[in-house]
């Protein structure tokens, strides 16, 4: 494939157009297909385009775009750190079993993390072939007729409005096709393209395109004379006017936070509309309410009625807190480790979240009411949802603020509960009568080497994130009406969203005797920036509703659990076992130093965290700043590169000069072959190339005969008796620069 790219300018303003032609492509997904994150898709395509015009050799082009597409899969799917191994692991085990299915033409089953690597290529192929019809063929009619049928199509059978896409399509369809056919002609015709000429035939182009979408625009339009054929498809389809098949059941749910979890399973869509925003110091899951009674298709409360108000000033006394311990005993001292977390609702909402550790919920009552006297929050018994309430009826407010302890969670002493003389409330075990057989032996399986129920549960919660079960939100089944929930996801279809993955680790945990609970609500949402030295703002959306698992350990209380494939538990987690053999190995200098007054293990502290340095605190601030600025980073990559290839595309405007100032200092022989060679790569750069086979003086001349001169071919013999006769040209370098100086000037023009 012949490349014809001698005119970059010109080359970035067909991207240019081409890049808006593309956007046409893009810009429906988020409606039509509920794809977000397109904004890396865009970002891909404009450094495709970045290094098309730059014509960068092929191998970096491929490693970097590589590079692109694996850290835009990270960020999309993966919430562990980007240099870290785990994540990659995962993804290409999951690329393997992808690549299994597509040939098997089990195309339903393939994971979104895989379609989003296809598309990403389906991407690639595409600005390829629109580098070959504009830089190679010249015409991208095609492109432009199947960009206008796709924009159309969308419009007529899905929600997608392509009024002003249309507008958008035509003008920079129009303008692209007769710019190629003005190069088509230049170069068919032998023309020498100048800008007047291009002036010539843009201006009234540009007017006739402008003037045609203008009339378009103001022109009355007739009504459409064919009926809306959808309805008629649909009809003819079995499907309702929702579009949901009869019978099948297969409607497809919007992501968010639901009243009903008697019936959970099928799939559901994504939805970035924001639920409330977040200011606290880091992240947190965000609870809403727990439910204790699983049904085999489901959750419900067992006392869905049961509720008890309390005034601003109480302490909430809900089962979350009672395992609460004060990091002190002295009260004031507690209140000054306490945090706060500020909450702003975007959907109007009664329902108050909160997370671990949290004390109690504050809100300006509106006036006239007294605080202190009258009840500000209703708490179901069973389900511990926290409702604002005024005069015993729902209270909309917008802006509240969570009092919390952040919970630090003693490994020691949850490994010390085996389940004997353990008291809780057997309501925390319950599982249907005909709860199948297959689910406890798994759970057996899995902890048959374990003594304590800390290490049961973590057995249960790393087999369910082990990779053996798959996150997906769109291939999930429904169970059956004889078929129990839990049972068609760990033995059937091995795949599900976090409903799946926390039903399944709670009731496994109940089949062997450990009291555990389903819990609902938001993970931590998405990081939007900092406000001030520490507090970081979190936007939470519908796409962060969230299920999870909540174990209670005597003397501990209620911790939480993650088992979702790719979900990550933010709480704390003190790893205080002490073996006997590290106990043994005590040395003298160590009890010497467990001897120490208070005061100088205090100050030797303090020594070690001021003169200190940690690796690994620099490479986790390293990650998190990536991780947290990296849209940032692309920008500002994206803009250096693209002032460096302006800069670059303009080197024949400036370098002459630093080539004038490089040799003007210099008086010796090699100092003028030098500046000859650099003078001939000048001179091509400029558009003036020596052909093949053609000899130096024979350039010369045509070079003499573009500029009017003749100081080409005095150079040029000069250059010449340099090399092929040794003649020493030191004492005429003073004449010669000159002579050189004027003709390397006039490339710059």
């Amino acid at each position: 494939m012949t490349i014809r790219e001698n005119n970059k300018g010109l080359s970035l303003i067909l991207y240019l157009f081409s890049f808006f032609l593309l956007l046409e492509w893009i810009y429906p997904l988020k409606e039509v297909a509920n794809t977000g994150n397109t904004s890396l898709f865009i970002i891909f395509i404009i450094l495709s385009f970045i290094l098309y015009v730059f014509n960068a050799p092929f191998f970096p082009v491929f490693v970097l775009k590589i590079i692109f597409i694996s850290f835009s899969l990270h960020h999309i799917f993966f919430d562990k750190p980007i240099f870290g191994i785990e994540w990659v692991s995962i993804l290409l085990t999951d690329f393997m079993k992808n690549i299994g299915l597509l040939f098997a033409g089990n195309w339903s089953q393939l994971t979104n993390e895989f379609r989003t690597m296809l598309f990403f290529i389906l991407l690639w192929l595409i600005m390829y072939l629109l580098r070959y019809w504009v830089i190679v063929r010249r015409n991208v009619f095609l492109f432009f007729v199947m960009t206008i049928v796709y924009i159309t199509v969308l419009d007529t059978f899905t929600p997608y409005n392509s009024k002003f896409a249309i507008v958008r399509t035509v003008f920079f369809g129009f303008v692209l096709l007769g710019m190629l056919f003005f190069q088509r002609f230049v170069e068919r015709e032998n023309v020498r393209s100048t800008q007047k000429l291009m002036t010539k035939w843009m201006v009234p182009l540009s007017v006739m395109i402008i003037g045609s979408i203008f009339i378009a625009l103001i022109a009355p339009k007739a009504s459409p004379i064919w009926p809306d054929p959808v309805p008629y498809l649909k009809s003819y389809a079995g499907a309702d006017k929702n579009g949901n098949k009869e019978g099948i059941g297969s409607s497809v749910k919007k992501v968010g936070y639901r009243v009903d979890d008697s019936k959970l399973g099928g799939p559901f869509e994504g939805d970035d509309t924001v639920v409330f925003r977040v200011v606290a110091e880091s992240r947190q899951y965000w609870r809403m309410e727990t439910k204790d009674l699983y049904t085999g298709k489901g959750w419900k409360a067992s006392k869905p009625d049961a509720t008890s108000t309390y005034r601003m000033q109480d302490d909430i006394p809900i089962s979350l807190n009672k395992g609460l311990v004060p990091s002190s005993k002295d009260e004031k001292e507690n209140r000054k480790k306490s945090k706060s977390a500020s909450i702003t609702l975007e959907q109007r909402s009664p329902n108050l979240v909160h997370t671990y550790g949290f004390t109690n919920i504050l809100y300006n009552k509106p006036s006239g009411i007294d605080p202190e006297k009258e009840d500000a929050f209703s708490v179901n018994d069973a389900t511990e949802k926290i409702t604002a309430i005024q005069n015993n009826d729902p209270l909309y407010i917008r802006d509240y603020m969570v009092i919390y302890q952040l919970q630090r969670y003693s490994i020691k002493k949850m490994s010390q509960i085996t389940g004997k003389n353990a008291q809780f409330d057997p309501r925390y075990i319950q599982l249907p009568e005909k709860f199948p057989k297959r689910v406890k032996d798994l759970a057996e399986e899995l902890t048959k080497d374990k003594t304590n129920w800390y290490d049961k549960t973590k057995a249960i919660e790393g087999y369910l994130q082990s990779g053996k079960y798959k996150y997906d939100k769109k291939n999930v089944g429904i169970p059956k009406e004889n078929q129990d929930y839990v049972d068609q996801f760990l033995f059937e279809t091995l795949r599900g969203y976090c409903d799946n993955f926390s039903t399944s680790m709670v009731t496994m945990l109940r089949s062997i005797g450990i009291p555990s609970r389903w819990v609902k609500g938001y993970s931590s949402g998405e990081y939007q920036g900092a406000e001030g030295v520490s507090q970081n703002i979190y936007k939470v959306t519908n796409n962060n509703a969230h299920s999870w698992v909540e174990v209670f350990f005597p003397n501990v209380g209620w911790v939480p659990f993650e088992p979702t494939m790719g979900f990550v538990n933010n709480s704390v987690f003190n790893n205080d076992l002490t073996t006997k053999s590290q106990a043994a190995s005590t040395t003298p200098k160590e009890e010497e130093d467990t001897k120490k007054p208070q005061k100088e293990q205090d100050a030797d502290n303090e020594t070690t965290s001021s003169d200190g340095f940690s690796f690994t605190n620099l490479w986790e601030k390293t990650t998190k700043f990536f991780h947290d600025h990296w849209l940032f980073i692309v920008s500002i990559i994206f803009v250096v590169t693209l002032i460096s290839g302006l800069v670059y595309l303009k080197r024949s405007k400036w370098l002459p000069y630093i080539l004038i100032w490089k040799y003007r200092a210099r008086n010796d022989t090699e100092t003028f072959s030098k500046a000859y060679l650099s003078l001939l790569k000048q001179l091509e750069r400029f558009g003036l190339r020596k052909e093949t086979g053609q000899t130096l003086r024979e350039y010369a001349r045509n070079v003499d005969n573009y500029f009017g001169t003749e100081t080409m071919y005095q150079l040029t013999e000069q250059y010449e008796r340099n090399i092929y006769r040794g003649e020493n040209i030191k004492i005429d370098w003073e004449q010669t620069r000159e002579l050189w100086e004027n003709l390397i000037k006039k490339t710059t023009g």
